[in-house]
């Protein structure tokens, strides 16, 4: 489980247990007074919980409009519960998409280099504490000592207090300073406290939004200053370079984000050097290959290689296993994970990662045209 899935999890697990309590003390017994209700008290809340829950994840991607507009950016679509509404060739259109959030993405594109995040982070930081500061109010004014326990303010203090459980909790996924199982505004804060990662963002939004219009991408921005977000961008043109086959000006690239070990992760290092070790073993002679990789590449490299679910590491594996240990049944084996490490793949690298997967099953193929006829069944370790 990657690190981002186990914070993810523990968060998760703070907002059930957070609604747990809430239900089981201040919910139940405030129910277990007479209010004026013409309904099922327990209706009532399901009623709030679903009211609440619109909204505020309308309200969170609102926000997230008025502080793009705010820091001048073009809005290129608006998703709320996979409901989108997405500028396409210059016209609004509605469909059902996926999204990359907990609720909802709103998605922008930066109007010039001047545009800044940071509206887009804290308006709907501000919606939250206005609506929080409000629900405050409402209780503070239900329970106090003079009102009428039949009063409709008794049931208002009701759903005040479901509220704040509700947008807290949102809140709290929200703005947690960790990337998680999708984008959080917590995560893009700590990010853009670099210049050179906000600049990194706005040629992100700019790129997605080409490739939203269905526009070709131009030149993409190379960051020198390396972090692991801009590493990730100077990955696009990594990607670019390979699907062309310009091995040279991707290998050079590579050398660029891996210069400082410490600045990446280590899965990100690693599978950098599984990406050098692939053009090698593509574009040089099998000895010069063979050299390199016992002088070159290290046992904790190797094992990563082997071990690592992603079709960067896994088609290098392939090569390493059929061109230089010559074993069909670990490229079989190979082979069985593929499909699996293609769906963990962002789906802007799918189709080059595809391709340049066919290229070494067939690399290794065209050494041992035999392996190709056979149909032996894949090994497990």
């Amino acid at each position: 489980m990657k690190k981002e899935d186990i914070i993810s999890l523990v968060i998760y697990l703070i907002m059930i247990a957070v609604a747990i309590i809430v239900g089981l003390t201040v919910v139940q017994d405030a129910f277990g007074t007479n209010y004026n209700l013409n309904m099922s008290p327990y209706l009532f809340a399901i009623l709030v919980i679903v009211v609440g829950l619109l909204v505020n994840i309308i309200m969170l991607e609102v926000g997230h409009v008025i502080g793009a507009k705010l820091g001048h950016y073009r809005i290129m679509s608006f998703n709320f519960l996979g409901f989108c509404w997405m500028r396409k060739e210059g016209k609004w259109k509605f469909g059902f998409k996926d999204f990359d959030g907990l609720t909802g993405e709103t998605k922008v594109a930066p109007k010039s280099e001047k545009s800044k995040l940071t509206p887009y982070i804290w308006i709907p930081v501000a919606l939250y504490a206005i609506e929080l500061a409000t629900c405050i109010v409402i209780y503070s004014l239900g329970t106090a000592k003079d009102v009428d326990p039949r009063s409709p303010l008794k049931w208002m203090t009701i759903a005040s207090i479901l509220l704040i459980v509700i947008s807290s909790m949102i809140a709290l996924y929200n703005l947690a300073p960790f990337k998680l199982d999708s984008m959080t505004d917590g995560y893009r804060l700590t990010l853009i406290s670099k210049k050179e990662n906000m600049e990194a963002f706005n040629e992100l939004m700019r790129v997605q939004a080409l490739q939203l219009e269905g526009k070709e991408v131009d030149h993409i921005k190379i960051f020198p200053e390396i972090t692991e977000f801009t590493a990730s961008i100077n990955l696009i043109s990594v990607y670019e370079e390979l699907d062309k086959g310009n091995f040279a000006k991707a290998e050079e690239l590579i050398d660029m984000i891996i210069v400082d070990p410490k600045k990446v992760s280590s899965s990100t290092y690693n599978r950098l050097l599984a990406q050098k070790l692939y053009i090698k073993i593509v574009s040089l002679p099998l000895e010069e290959v063979k050299i390199y990789y016992d002088e070159q590449v290290n046992d904790l490299t190797r094992k990563f290689i082997a071990d690592d679910l992603s079709m960067e590491s896994l088609r290098t594996y392939i090569l390493i296993a059929g061109l230089l240990d010559e074993s069909n049944g670990e490229v079989e084996f190979a082979k069985s994970r593929s499909h699996k490490a293609l769906k963990r793949t962002l789906p802007a690298r799918a189709k080059v990662e595809e391709k340049l997967y066919n290229e070494a099953l067939e690399k290794v193929y065209a050494a041992h045209p035999d392996w190709k006829q056979e149909e032996n069944k894949p090994e497990t370790k």
